[in-house]
C-alpha cells in the first residue's frame, strides 16, 4: 500500500479530523487534519503491519511510523498516534 497519493481527495480530511476529535479531544480538528495533507508528495511504498501491543507501524524510509528510522516517534507517541488513527 503506498504511503500517499498525488491526488488526495478534498474529503480525505474528514477521517483524520474525526480521529483527532474522538481520540485526542482536539476541538478544531478539521483545520489541523488539513495540515497533514498540505504539501505532501509521494515518498515511496510503505508496508503497514501490526507490531507488538497492536501498534500500527510501517517500513517507509521517510516515515515517523517506522521504528527503524532514527527520527521515528517514541514508542509511547507511536502507540498514541496508532490508537487515534485506528477506526
Amino acid at each position: 500500500m503506498p504511503s500517499c497519493d498525488d491526488t488526495v481527495p478534498e474529503q480525505a480530511v474528514f477521517r483524520p479530523a474525526a480521529a483527532l476529535s474522538a481520540r485526542l479531544g482536539v476541538e478544531a480538528a478539521q483545520p489541523l487534519a488539513a495540515v497533514f495533507s498540505e504539501s505532501q508528495r509521494p515518498s515511496g511504498p510503505a508496508r503497514w503491519t501490526t507490531a507488538q501491543g497492536g501498534v500500527r507501524v510501517d517500513n517507509g524510509r521517510y516515515s515517523f511510523h517506522n521504528p527503524g528510522n532514527d527520527f521515528a516517534l517514541a514508542d509511547d507517541r507511536l502507540a498514541r498516534v496508532s490508537a487515534a488513527l485506528t477506526p
